[in-house]
Parts: C-alpha cells; sequence; structure tokens
C-alpha cells in the first residue's frame, strides 16, 4: 500500500492511504527502524512511503521512497548542531511567513529561508503578516526588493483579510509547507486560509518579545479549493546546511558578478581586482546584500 507522512512522533508515523484517504498509524520495518537510531530526518513528514497493514488496524513502513524536494536547516543544540534537519519532504511552495511588526522582519533572515528553500527544490513564496500594524513606508520597499527578484509576495492581514484570497489562489492544488519564526502569525494565517479556527494560536511573549511556540509538531491541512498546507513548528534558529546551490540561485547576481574577478578563488572581501567589491563601492550592489551572502557563505 502506498501513502504519504503527515506526522511523525518518536518513532510513530501517521500515514495517509493514497487510495482511501484513511490514516493509519505506522512504525518502521526492523532494518528501516535501526537506520532510525543515526538519521533523524530518515521519515519527515511529507515522505511517500510504502507500507504493510498490520493487525489492529496499524501498518509498518516498508520503503522510503526518493524525496523530489525537501527543507532543511542545520539542526539546533549541541548534539544536531552540524546535523541536516529536514523539516518537510516533497513539497511545491515554501510559504516563508513574516510579520512587518510584534516581532519586525529582517531582510536578513527571509534571504536566509530562501536559500534553503532553494536548496531544496522548492519555490519559496514570501507572505508579510500584519500589515494593518503599520503604514507600510519601510516594508514596502523590501517588498518591492523582492518583487524585483521574482518572488511572489503577498502583503496579509487577520484584521481586514488583505491578501488572504489570492494566496488561497496560488496554493491551490500544491503542497506547501509554512516556515517561519515563532509569534508571526503562522497558525492564524493557516486558520484563515482554512475558513476554519483548526490551528491554535498564542501571543508574542511580553518578556523577551519573541513568539511563542503555538504549533509544538507538524500538522498537515487539506485547503478547501484543494492542495496541503503542512505548519510546522516555529523557529527561532535556522542555520543553513552546507550547501552552496541555494547560495549561488538567491545570489545568482553576485555570481555573475564574481565571473570578472581578477582570481578564480577569490574571496570577495580583500583581494584587489575584485569585481564584487567594486560593484559594491559604486553602488551597483547593495552593501547589505553583499555583507549577507559572505556571512551565509562563510556559514
Amino acid at each position: 500500500m502506498k501513502g504519504f507522512v503527515i506526522n511523525t512522533q518518536k518513532g510513530l508515523f501517521k500515514v495517509k492511504d493514497y487510495e482511501d484517504g484513511k490514516l493509519v498509524n505506522c512504525t518502521l520495518r526492523g532494518k528501516l527502524f535501526k537506520q532510525l537510531e543515526n538519521k533523524k530526518s530518515l521519515v519527515v513528514v511529507g515522505d511517500d512511503v510504502e507500507f504493510q497493514p498490520v493487525y489492529g488496524g496499524k501498518g509498518v513502513i516498508t520503503k522510503i521512497k526518493p524525496r523530489k524536494s525537501k527543507l532543511s536547516r542545520k539542526g539546533s543544540g549541541k548534539k544536531g548542531r552540524h546535523q541536516e534537519q529536514i523539516i518537510a519532504a516533497n513539497i511545491d511552495y515554501a510559504l516563508l511567513v513574516f510579520s512587518v511588526e510584534d516581532p519586525p522582519y529582517k531582510l536578513n533572515l527571509i534571504e536566509r529561508y530562501i536559500v534553503s528553500a532553494k536548496a531544496g527544490n522548492i519555490e519559496p513564496i514570501i507572505c508579510f503578516t500584519k500589515i494593518d500594524l503599520t503604514n507600510g513606508s519601510e516594508y514596502e520597499k523590501d517588498v518591492a526588493y523582492l518583487e524585483d527578484q521574482d518572488y511572489k509576495v503577498f502583503k496579509t492581514s487577520s484584521i481586514t483579510r488583505d491578501g488572504i484570497e489570492p494566496l488561497k489562489e496560488v496554493l491551490c492544488n500544491k503542497k506547501t509547507v509554512l516556515a517561519g519564526s515563532s509569534g508571526v502569525g503562522k497558525s492564524t494565517l493557516v486558520n484563515l486560509l482554512l475558513e476554519d479556527e483548526k490551528a491554535k494560536t498564542n501571543n508574542v511573549s511580553k518578556s523577551h518579545y519573541k513568539g511563542k511556540h503555538t504549533t509544538t509538531s507538524s500538522t498537515v491541512y487539506e485547503l478547501p479549493s484543494g492542495g496541503l498546507l503542512i505548519d510546522v513548528p516555529g523557529m527561532r534558529e535556522f542555520g543553513i546546511i552546507d550547501d552552496s546551490s541555494g547560495i549561488e540561485r538567491t545570489f545568482s547576481d553576485i555570481i555573475e558578478i564574481s565571473q570578472n574577478c581578477k582570481f578564480n578563488n577569490c574571496s570577495h572581501t580583500h583581494e584587489p581586482g575584485c569585481a564584487v567589491k567594486e560593484a559594491v563601492d559604486n553602488g551597483e550592489l547593495d552593501e547589505r546584500r553583499y555583507l549577507n551572502f559572505l556571512k551565509l557563505m562563510q556559514e
């Protein structure tokens, strides 16, 4: 039997049967279970799997199919800091959610998420929430900046419901993972897209002005107009994995300029004849973008 994983909890996996849509609680076959000890991202939400039914209406996953796409980050904490943590697999869109205020977004962080999406062959979509909290003068510049790079950008409000219907149209019949920091309004956005109060919401903590985790495990929702929405826990750390392909795709303009550097191994920091540094000096390349590029490459 074939299905896809919609939830993972400490060695237990909820699988949705492709044929009849039923949910089956599964474990892993022996060989796969042994691999789980050394590979935490062996099975993730969105994975296509094959499974066998067993007594009691449960199942055993026998095969994990190759992933077409994935959203990953570098693991957090001392033990997993250098390991790849796959957040979701086989996704069409990564809906990257940031609030204009409470807490305010950072453009560098948006680019960090874009890098991870592109490294995993996922199209990033940027969604700004809480637009009713600002007059728009500042963040509109960043919206224009992102749109100039051909990213889909949506501006939404849970109060006025601006931007919700156009976003629904884009997500129709697609598999989408929502990603963003805690407190940006992901769960509220989910409820608006589902036209139902299914996702729990919470306020931003007043003690440290960061979001409090509302979603504690990945949850898969079916959109009314078709398609799937995967809501994952908010992340306060988002380290990029050791894969330069996402950086090269996100900063393709800098990569193109670097072809004119005097040295092939130019680090774009101190070498003479660096075309990238020259582009920054003459205003052709934004200095903030250049510095973020260097920081991500160093990681």
